[in-house]
């Protein structure tokens, strides 16, 4: 019986030596993680911007459609905006009394960019997790950051580039190996800036004679842009988009009440 025992308990370390061996074998890179390269180090960073990127389209889908059916304000101050179909649309254009001309808001790109820089910039703090992608249960590098992270926004024709300033180096703990990343710029594709200028051809029209063809304006432009004109009394609602896109830039033209 002591004999039949003993080889029980020799059985039983021998499988949990072979069980250790494997797991050991499987996990080796968790376990023994190889030296951080500059090829690693550059994968690394890689999927780091991979992640920022992904963070600035998810931050900047929700403030660049609301800009845009806001008539190109975040912000809207009370008595600056008419409430329509669920939706704060700025006043662009302000009813001036006894002529159909109206006076001008003035909307510069300029405060587009800064209002949607602000907007972006405070949901990607809670987005981005770079020190995450340096876990593990032997870290062969560190995450080194330089704060604050500077968000600037530029509008073009037919995109709005986000540019984040947020210098991320990754630095081997046993080499001097150094992977740095200053910037991370991401596009993202919607019409912002074109319709934007087709806005400011409809004030021009607004505030020299007092009214704007929709029509006429659509036939020039060879059906480029579709256009629709509400007039929630007494005011005016333009609906602007590209003949082929679903996203709206739209704003109000202040009336006056008879």
């Amino acid at each position: 019986m002591n004999k039949r025992g003993q080889v029980t308990v020799f059985v039983i370390l021998g499988i949990v030596v072979v069980a250790l061996i494997v797991l050991l074998l499987a996990f080796r890179k968790e376990i023994i993680p190889t030296s951080a390269t500059t090829e690693n180090l550059n994968g690394i960073m890689d999927d780091i911007r991979d992640h920022i990127s992904d963070c600035i389209k998810e931050s900047a889908e929700g403030p660049l459609e609301r800009i845009a059916l806001q008539g190109g304000y975040l912000s809207v101050p009370a008595g600056s905006y008419r409430l329509w179909n669920d939706n704060t649309v700025s006043f662009l254009c302000y009813n001036q009394q006894n002529t159909e001309r109206c006076m001008n808001r003035l909307l510069t790109r300029e405060k587009m960019e800064e209002e949607l820089s602000e907007a972006v910039k405070q949901e990607l703090a809670s987005c981005i997790d770079v020190q995450s992608f340096s876990s593990g249960i032997i870290k062969t590098f560190e995450v080194v950051l330089s704060q604050p992270m500077k968000l600037t926004t530029s509008i073009m024709k037919d995109q709005v580039v986000f540019n984040l300033n947020y210098p991320v180096t990754l630095k081997s703990k046993s080499s001097d190996n150094v992977v740095t990343e200053k910037e991370f710029s991401v596009p993202v594709e919607v019409p912002l800036g074109e319709l934007y200028e087709v806005a400011l051809d409809i004030l021009d029209a607004e505030t020299s004679i007092g009214r704007f063809d929709t029509l006429t304006y659509m036939l020039a432009k060879m059906s480029r842009y579709t256009l629709y004109l509400h007039k929630p009394y007494p005011d005016k609602i333009y609906q602007i988009q590209m003949r082929d896109g679903d996203y709206i830039f739209q704003f109000a033209v202040e009336g006056e009440p008879s």
